[in-house]
């Protein structure tokens, strides 16, 4: 009798447990995922912070937190998952009354993007693991990865060639209402610069020197169509950065700087814009729109948007690693208009030129080596 006591006495606390855990396992349960920073750069290192919260008198033994995430955020164990472009990130928890428990995990930036956590899965189980319960929580969890600056020491021939055209265009159109000094006359000094006042105190004839126009224009041209039906990635990405850096170091010098890709934005799918700016505001808008491309949403025709490319005052860089005869084509058409352009192609060691590097002073190659 005491035994079938017993045995009854087990069942119903079983019973119970199984009951309660299946009702109320969920109740004021929740979990937070959060980035330690809201943007980085490629290379960085990030935490996620897991915080999970218990606010009941009923403890769980064992909470699994499932999310997924880009492989582009390497997680320590993740390191060689290539499978596809996501993975799920799996961890356990055991969590007591009225509790909350927070873990922090550290990961490696390893590609520019954005990057957004929307939703997870927390499961867990009564007692004796007799029944599997699941609840999804929605999410916020934001990072923007930016793209990495390449050396200056190693763009510095791309610069050059670029400041040398902005420098043709400041000696040819001088700003009128800049005043830099007096020196004196030249036979080929306009007429009109002749600064009559010094004149007379020295007898000699002065003129005034004009400064450069000030404001000084660059556009930068990126598109990120595949250069052959299954690309290296790798040589996209590098395009990208390429754009970055330029747009910081042109900044940095005085300029203004635009751009115009044919990649399109993760979220609106529009292709990214950002009319001529300058500043330290202004450059990081550059960047951020920059991370923003998604590769995978396709791409519009940089041909035919190299046709809207008309106004004479900026000069332009094109960053394309597509350099088929359409593209050679369109570059050529954007020289005829009178336009100041130079091509840089990022590429690796096997791919073949197909746009004349060698012949043509305006277009360069730019090989990378890929780890």
């Amino acid at each position: 009798m005491v035994i079938l006591s017993m045995v009854l006495l087990i069942g119903v606390l079983l019973f119970a447990q199984r009951l309660i855990y299946g009702r109320y396992w969920d109740l004021r349960l929740g979990m937070r995922l959060s980035f330690s920073a809201r943007e980085a750069f490629e290379g960085d290192r990030l935490f996620l912070q897991e915080e999970l919260t218990n606010e009941k008198p009923l403890p769980l033994p064992w909470v699994n937190a499932k999310f997924q995430i880009s492989r582009n955020l390497v997680f320590p164990g993740a390191e060689n998952f290539k499978v596809s472009d996501y993975y799920y990130q799996n961890d356990l928890f055991s969590v007591g009354m009225y509790q909350r428990v927070t873990r922090r995990q550290e990961f490696i930036c390893r590609r520019r993007g954005y990057y957004r956590i929307r939703s997870m899965e927390l499961g867990s189980s009564n007692v004796l693991i007799s029944d599997k319960l699941i609840k999804r929580l929605d999410c916020d969890a934001e990072l923007t990865v930016l793209p990495r600056a390449i050396p200056f020491s190693a763009m510095e021939p791309v610069y050059r060639q670029l400041y040398g055209d902005i420098e043709i265009r400041r000696f040819t159109n001088p700003d009128p209402f800049s005043f830099r000094g007096v020196r004196e006359y030249d036979p080929r000094d306009d007429f009109r610069l002749i600064n009559f006042s010094a004149t007379a105190k020295t007898g000699d004839l002065i003129v005034n020197v004009r400064g450069a126009t000030a404001a000084q224009e660059v556009v930068l041209l990126l598109n990120v169509e595949p250069y052959v039906a299954f690309p290296n990635e790798d040589v996209l990405e590098e395009g990208i950065r390429l754009a970055a850096s330029a747009a910081g170091e042109f900044s940095r010098q005085g300029l203004l700087v635009g751009l115009l890709s044919n990649g399109r934005d993760v979220s609106t799918k529009a292709p990214v814009r950002v009319l001529s700016g300058g500043g330290d505001t202004h450059v990081h808008g550059i960047l951020e729109r920059l991370a923003r491309i998604d590769l995978a949403a396709g791409q519009g025709r940089m041909c035919e948007l190299l046709e809207e490319v008309r106004d004479p005052e900026p000069a332009y860089l094109l960053i394309s690693s597509n350099d088929d005869p359409d593209m050679a084509r369109a570059f050529d058409r954007i020289r005829e208009r009178g336009l100041r352009a130079r091509w840089l192609i990022p590429a690796i060691a096997s791919m073949k030129a197909q746009a004349d590097v060698a012949g043509d002073a305006d277009i360069s190659r730019w090989e990378m080596r890929i780890n």
